[in-house]
């Protein structure tokens, strides 16, 4: 096989192709082929990595220009990936501070069964402190 060939055949199939498997198959080469060129060849790399960016842009206009049509799913795919900071999905846990405070009661009682008494002492007011702070509404003290 004539590798400098197959590079050079690689990186004019790639960008109309598109990926490095449909690439290779469509060369009769095994994918790992291209990777191991990838990671060999700086140069072939770079390459490579140029052409993903371009098909990634043109990807995006296309998406982009489906989005200025009314497809409301590609919209929100796009406003995901452009401003995650503001669309994407967010989960908030909340946890009333009743539910806290018998957590903390439970997390107490083991810890008496399981740990010294001379550090259960120190922990427990740690403990004790933050169950305060919930039910006053103050930051709990710590030393």
């Amino acid at each position: 096989m004539n590798t400098e060939l197959f590079k050079s055949k690689v990186l004019s199939m790639f960008p109309h192709v598109g990926t490095i498997q449909g690439t290779a198959k469509r060369l009769g080469i095994d994918r790992t082929t291209i990777y191991d060129w990838k990671a060999k060849d700086p140069v072939f790399r770079l390459k490579l990595e140029s052409s993903e960016v371009e098909i990634t842009e043109e990807l995006e206009g296309i998406a982009l220009e489906r989005a200025k049509r009314g497809d409301n799913t590609m919209l929100i795919f796009l406003l995901k990936a452009r401003a995650p900071q503001k669309y994407m999905e967010r989960y908030k846990h909340e946890i009333e501070s009743q539910q806290l405070g018998r957590l903390i009661g439970l997390v107490t009682s083991v810890l008496r069964r399981t740990i010294p008494q001379e550090l259960y002492g120190r922990v427990s007011t740690e403990l004790l402190s933050l169950e305060t702070s919930l039910t006053t509404g103050n930051e709990p003290m710590t030393s």
